[in-house]
């Protein structure tokens, strides 16, 4: 004779449960649960390595600031045109000439301070380009022989060099690549017709120049270190780079 089922087996049978089971014997109530646990674990962990990042953006600057209250210093690399390259094909709409007095005026009177200064190039009497996108100034080049090269302790430029000291595209030009097709055409017509080498100091960590003058077929050749107490004297560093063949 078969023993009476008892309500409590039939309560722990799962066919008679109030509520259904998932394959792995978990109830479908909570895996929707478990679910938000793991969503809230990957959230917390996401918001550690922000906090990481904000962090140590913080000490970053901080210790940026205390050193620039001990020193000044100023770190360039260095890159250089030595060769006759073939400049790009310009657009049929874009155009580079000799800048002259009639572009001055869209630079000079220019609301963006930065692009006023650069017009300090031209009155000093540097080599000037400029290129002009439908027939409208968009982007200048300035280079400086010796004889008005200012930067002998950033890095030192020989009599048959020349010194590409200012890139300025006008905000409205940016991200055209303007810079790269100035840079390359401008140093062609110069090198090495006129000088055997073209050099420029390019500040560390600007992405955008570097970017533009790899682009523009120059490569890196040094590097210049330049440290000073305040107001005092400028001791630098010139370090070769080797030119990858």
């Amino acid at each position: 004779m078969r023993s009476p089922c008892r309500p409590s087996a039939l309560h722990d049978d799962p066919v008679f449960r109030g509520h259904k089971t998932g394959h792995n014997g978990a109830s479908e109530e909570a895996l929707p649960m478990a679910r938000q646990h793991r969503v809230a674990s990957i959230l917390e962990a996401e918001g550690v390595k922000r906090r990481d990042a904000s962090l140590r953006a913080r000490i970053k600057d901080l210790l940026k600031r205390a050193l620039s209250r001990i020193v000044d210093y100023r770190i360039n690399w260095i890159f250089a045109q030595n060769t006759a390259v073939e400049a790009p094909a310009l657009p049929p709409s874009i155009e580079i000439t000799v800048f002259d007095e009639q572009h001055l005026a869209a630079f000079a009177h220019h609301p963006d301070a930065r692009v006023r200064s650069a017009m300090s190039f031209e009155r000093a009497g540097c080599i000037g380009f400029v290129l002009l996108a439908d027939a409208e100034p968009a982007a200048c080049i300035h280079f400086a022989d010796r004889s008005r090269y200012e930067s002998v302790s950033t890095w030192p430029l020989a009599n048959n060099e020349v010194a590409l000291v200012n890139v300025t595209t006008l905000p409205e030009h940016r991200s055209r690549r303007y810079a790269s097709l100035l840079i390359a055409q401008a140093t062609s017509s110069l090198v090495p017709s006129r000088y055997r080498r073209a050099l420029a100091h390019i500040w560390w960590n600007h992405h955008a120049s570097l970017r533009a003058f790899r682009n523009a077929g120059w490569q890196r050749v040094g590097i210049s270190i330049e440290i000073s107490r305040h107001k005092g004297r400028w001791y630098s560093v010139h370090l070769p780079w080797k030119v990858r063949s």
